[in-house]
């Protein structure tokens, strides 16, 4: 497209110039979207494989859908979470989003 303005105009190498040049421009692209796109993701889905793996019993935890409740079991990819007394919904790890924090007071 631009390639006329990175023309080599010595006769040792014609077209050698904007090929190479082009090529750099690629290997840049595909470098910015590794380090800036892929790694972080990559780094993000291990951290949350680890949390996942590292759940008991007894855990207090808060769901992506915002239900507080406390790990009673815990088989394979699933696991019981008791939301209220008698109250408990099977659900599966990967809907876990963190360990649930005491609420502040505000008084």
């Amino acid at each position: 497209m631009l390639a006329f303005i990175w023309m080599d105009t010595s006769p040792a190498a014609p077209g050698a110039g904007p090929l190479l040049i082009q090529l750099i421009f690629l290997v840049g692209i595909f470098a910015v979207f590794y380090f800036f796109l892929i790694l972080p993701q990559r780094r993000q889905q291990k951290r949350e494989q680890e949390f996942r793996n590292s759940l008991k019993k007894g855990d207090k935890v808060v769901t992506t859908s915002g239900i507080y409740g406390e790990i009673v079991s815990i088989e394979g990819d699933t696991l019981l979470l008791e939301v209220d007394k008698n109250v408990k919904l099977r659900m599966e790890k990967a809907a876990i989003r963190s360990y649930a924090q005491p609420p502040s007071s505000d008084k």
